[in-house]
C-alpha cells in the first residue's frame, strides 16, 4: 500500500482516538440552549491538524472515530446525545466532509504561500469550516427530525455565536503548532510532486 495512503489513515485514527479521549477526560464540554446542542474544547483542533496533514481521508476519519469513541466511553451526557441517530450521523459525516475540504484549502496555500504570511488563509480556512458546517449539519438534522424548519436560521445563528470562542481558540493553538513544528513537518502527508530536474526532492519534500 502506497504510504500517502496508510499514513494519512494511520494519522486519522490516531488523532480520532486522541480527540475522543480529549473530550471524555474533560478537554471539551457541551455547550446547550433552547435551540442547538454543541460541544467545544480541544477536539476541533486535532481535527484541524489531521485534515491538514493527513489530507481529505485522515479529515474524514478522525471526526468519524471521536464520534464513535464518544458514544462507547464518553460521560452520560454525550451518550445521551449521540443515541439520538440524526445526530449520530451527522456528527459521524458532515464534520468528516468539512475536514476534507479543509484539507485541499491547506494544500493550496502550503504550496503558495510560505511562513508566516500562511497563517492569514489558514485563519480563513477555519473560519470557513464553521460556516459552512453549520447550515449543513443542522438542515440535515432538521430533515431527520422533522422539526419545524422555521426555527433553522435562529439555530445556526445561536451555532454560530456558540462557535466564535471555538475558531479564535483554534486559529490560536493550530498556528502556534504550525510555527513550532519544523519545516519538514508542516508538509501534507497524502501527496507526492511527481520529481523533476527543476523540482528536485529537497525542494518538494520540505519546503517551508
Amino acid at each position: 500500500m502506497k504510504k500517502t495512503i496508510w499514513q494519512p489513515v494511520l494519522l486519522g485514527i490516531a488523532f480520532g482516538l486522541l480527540a475522543g479521549v480529549s473530550i471524555t477526560v474533560g478537554l471539551s464540554f457541551v455547550i446547550s440552549n433552547s435551540l442547538t446542542t454543541g460541544v467545544i474544547g480541544f477536539h476541533i483542533v486535532l481535527f484541524l491538524l489531521s485534515a491538514s496533514f493527513g489530507g481529505p481521508l485522515a479529515g474524514f476519519i478522525t471526526p468519524a472515530i471521536s464520534v464513535i469513541f464518544m458514544a462507547l466511553f464518553g460521560a452520560p451526557e454525550y451518550k445521551e446525545i449521540l443515541s439520538m441517530p440524526n445526530i449520530f450521523w451527522t456528527n459521524m459525516i458532515v464534520p468528516g466532509m468539512v475536514m476534507a475540504l479543509a484539507s485541499f484549502g491547506y494544500r493550496l496555500v502550503f504550496e503558495r504561500i510560505k511562513m508566516p504570511v500562511r497563517l492569514l488563509p489558514w485563519a480563513g480556512i477555519v473560519i470557513v469550516s464553521y460556516v459552512i458546517q453549520s447550515p449543513i449539519m443542522l438542515s440535515i438534522q432538521y430533515c431527520l427530525s422533522s422539526t419545524d424548519f422555521a426555527t433553522l436560521p435562529s439555530a445556526i445563528l445561536s451555532n454560530y455565536q456558540t462557535y466564535i470562542s471555538q475558531a479564535i481558540f483554534d486559529i490560536f493553538i493550530t498556528s502556534l503548532i504550525f510555527i513550532a513544528l519544523p519545516a519538514r513537518y508542516r508538509r501534507p502527508l497524502w501527496y507526492e510532486k511527481p520529481q523533476t530536474a527543476a523540482t528536485p526532492i529537497e525542494t518538494t519534500a520540505y519546503a517551508p
